[in-house]
């Protein structure tokens, strides 16, 4: 459909009060790109049970809280090419938004505590976290959605809304699940620099050191799920907007061809996602000790932040030829199901005209806290990028 008309139905389902989700998967290659949306019929706050229901799942980072589902039968889908262009957005000049000196050693006391606990042992990583308000000219998150979708070609691009829980949008980098029939995708990501027009960049030891534990700790888990046939890449340089991070591909094979298997199968859907989620890159090392430090010391509830959302279980469109062999296989190629889900980084909040951003870093014994506010300030500005334009 026309893009106009996309929007119009965006604007009409939100002035209604009814929930919606629209997203755009990050471009890899070209510069043509479906944007999505699911449009649900009705006001009912759905959840996901299990993962194995088909829609789009939007979970918190406390996964014992509810996951939030747009059910796929009982919603509206619509779809339009985006094609990007080849401007490139202006750069932000302007100073608003800046956070008191208070709040600055609010946070550096915190990671000064981690830094303190971690030296005597208590974990290897922590990622802390802030909130930060900035206060919007543009009220209509629908045309934030556009900034972002111009803005972040190689993000994961989001508008969500629900009338009994609020509105997030978000530019994500960072995939947590991808499975394509019985394979599936992960990355780990970690460290932080900003992009100074080349990816070409060093990387300094503790940088190096944050990276590594996230991938032994991913993978580490991922074999305990019953994963089978990992291949893990070589770290790289991967840009995201402003910031560049280093990356590893982890790609490997689920024991069952379908996603939705038994509870009590090493392979199934709660048993991968608990695996990965929260990621050493948005909790830290150990999973759990490091889980508890953050909703002891934040202070403040992160709700949906660092947690996961994308498509759940959505019937993959396949170009089928009619050979004998293509036919007698159309039954099972027609129900082949997609999982695409990433973490919700880089993400903000709509509350009463107001944007709360959410950002966050890894701690390690090395850390300078100083350094590491700086780090959560380098990230506010990819959000700020399009809000304070």
């Amino acid at each position: 459909m026309p893009e106009a008309e996309f929007f119009d139905r965006l604007e009409r389902q939100y002035a209604s009060g009814l929930p919606f989700v629209a997203y755009r998967k990050p471009i890899r290659n070209g510069k043509r790109i479906e944007v999505t949306a699911f449009l649900q019929q009705d006001e009912q706050l759905y959840h996901s049970k299990d993962f194995s229901e088909s829609g789009f799942v939007f979970a918190p980072f406390d996964i014992s809280e509810n996951s939030i589902l747009i059910p796929e039968n009982a919603s509206e889908k619509l779809i339009f090419e985006q094609v990007l262009s080849e401007e490139v957005p202006a750069p932000i000049t302007s100073q608003k938004g800046q956070i008191s000196e208070e709040k600055k050693s609010v946070h550096i006391e915190l990671v000064t505590k981690a830094v303190e606990a971690l030296k005597a042992g208590e974990m290897e990583k922590v990622v802390l976290s802030r909130r930060e308000e900035v206060e919007l000219k543009e009220k209509d998150p629908l045309k934030l959605f556009k900034d972002l979708l111009i803005t972040y070609p190689a993000a994961f691009v989001y508008c969500w809304y629900h009338p009994k829980v609020g509105c997030w949008l978000g530019a994500t980098p960072e995939t947590l699940l991808k499975i394509e029939g019985n394979r599936f995708k992960t990355m780990a990501l970690a460290g932080t620099q900003k992009y100074h027009g080349t990816t070409d960049v060093k990387w300094g030891e503790k940088e190096k050191q944050e990276q590594q534990f996230v991938t032994d700790s991913i993978v580490e888990n991922l074999k305990a799920s019953g994963v089978e046939n990992l291949e893990i890449s070589e770290p790289y340089t991967a840009r995201a907007g402003n910031l560049l991070h280093l990356r590893t591909d982890i790609n490997g094979k689920i024991p069952n061809s379908r996603f939705q298997i038994p509870k009590d199968n090493p392979g199934s859907a709660e048993k991968i996602i608990s695996a990965l989620h929260p990621t050493p890159a948005v909790c830290g090392l150990p999973k759990e000790k490091a889980k508890e430090f953050i909703l002891s010391e934040e202070n403040y509830d992160r709700e949906f932040y660092t947690g996961f959302l994308g498509e759940l279980n959505l019937q993959k469109n396949l170009q089928r030829s009619r050979t004998r062999r293509n036919v007698e296989n159309l039954v099972y190629r027609a129900v082949k199901k997609e999982t695409d889900l990433y973490v919700n980084l880089r993400c903000m909040q709509i509350k009463d005209g107001t944007a709360i951003l959410y950002i966050g870093g890894g701690i390690t014994k090395d850390s300078v806290p100083e350094d590491e506010w700086q780090e959560t300030v380098n990230k506010a500005e990819t959000m700020k990028k399009v809000l304070l334009k």
